[in-house]
């Protein structure tokens, strides 16, 4: 069975880090993971995040300024 997830992938580590530091506290649900092989970015991990809840982690990322490559919705 296929799942679909929303994956914001980063160019640094250290974005990536700051994803994962803004959305604690947030009430949001989701984790750094390995960057899938499927997909390409600067930066080997990327954010998995359940799809019901894109709109409110696209307005945190707004609000927390924070940076990355893409999101995207991925099936898997």
């Amino acid at each position: 069975m296929s799942e679909k997830v929303v994956i914001v992938t980063f160019e640094s580590v250290t974005d990536a880090m700051a994803m994962e530091e803004a959305v604690k506290g947030s009430g949001l649900n989701g984790m750094l993971i390995p960057l899938p092989d499927e997909l390409s970015a600067g930066c080997g991990y990327a954010w998995k995040h359940v799809l019901a809840e894109r709109e409110p982690l696209e307005a945190l990322i707004g609000e927390k300024a924070l940076d990355y490559d893409k999101l995207l919705e991925w099936e898997r």
